[in-house]
């Protein structure tokens, strides 16, 4: 027996049909949505909130390297090496061994294309042909003397035996690696700022030490008997690495103290100029 009902049923049911299929359309859709937008979400659990960042390979704290720690005050430098109590004392007179350990540890440092001073086994010194020797000078320390009459204007001492350090860290590394507390105490009382270009444009400075009896020279100041001539002295005497020369400025009897004049050869700036 046939129905006047059964095509509306036929459409009920497709309408059903379709309903429910989309419905479940739907719900998955959405929750693809939620399930995705749960797992973005960065949860930390008190555990996971408390653990420190592990660090990469390549962002590893390290220990800082020996040649980046050479940056100090000159004035910590001498109460690190305890100068202060070594300069009461008598200090020796170098040793050609002495001088030898200097200059060997300069060209250590700043390297053979960068040395000032010649060839650092070789036995010369600024002095040249000048007779002069070494020893205790009452009230002042070590000082030099001449060992021979010397007349006005004869070229006394070169800067061929002066180290010249471009940066405070080469110059801070050379006294550390004289390895010798004594040792380098005497650079730091010794050194200073020369200028290079003094009188000619941009200052060109540089940390002088003379490592020779030169850094005996005490300070004369206004009395002082070897120093700066007028440059036309200077020719056929080429300065040597940019060092003026120094000469007799009077006459100089034998075993009289040769003494310098400070202000003719110190630049103004000071060891400010290299952060120390």
């Amino acid at each position: 027996m046939g129905s006047d009902n059964g095509p509306l049923l036929k459409r009920h049911r497709l309408a059903h049909y379709l309903a429910y299929h989309l419905f479940f359309l739907a719900c998955a859709i959405f929750g693809t949505g939620v399930i995705k937008l749960h797992t973005n979400k960065k949860v930390h659990t008190p555990e996971k909130a408390q653990a420190p960042k592990k660090l990469k390979k390549s962002e590893e704290v390290k220990a800082p390297e020996k040649e980046e720690l050479y940056n100090y005050k000159k004035s910590y430098l001498k109460k690190h090496f305890g100068c202060a109590e070594k300069f009461k004392e008598d200090l020796p007179v170098h040793s050609k061994e002495t001088w030898k350990k200097y200059r060997d540890t300069y060209v250590s440092v700043v390297g053979e294309a960068e040395s000032t001073i010649g060839d650092p086994e070789a036995d010369f010194d600024g002095f040249g042909d000048i007779s002069h020797f070494a020893k205790q000078s009452p009230g002042k320390g070590r000082g030099i003397f001449a060992g021979q009459d010397i007349a006005q204007d004869t070229l006394m001492w070169n800067g061929s035996r002066s180290a010249q350090f471009k940066d405070a860290h080469s110059f801070q590394k050379f006294l550390f690696d004289l390895e010798d507390d004594y040792l380098a105490c005497d650079p730091l009382q010794w050194s200073y700022i020369f200028d290079l270009n003094k009188g000619k444009g941009k200052p060109d400075l540089r940390i002088v030490t003379d490592l020779d009896e030169g850094s005996f020279c005490n300070n004369g100041k206004s009395a002082g008997n070897m120093g700066y001539l007028d440059v036309s002295f200077e020719k056929e005497r080429p300065r040597q690495n940019g060092i003026r020369p120094l000469f007799a400025t009077r006459d100089i009897r034998k075993g009289e103290e040769i003494l310098c004049s400070y202000g003719e050869f110190v630049a103004n700036y000071g060891w400010s100029a290299f952060g120390m």
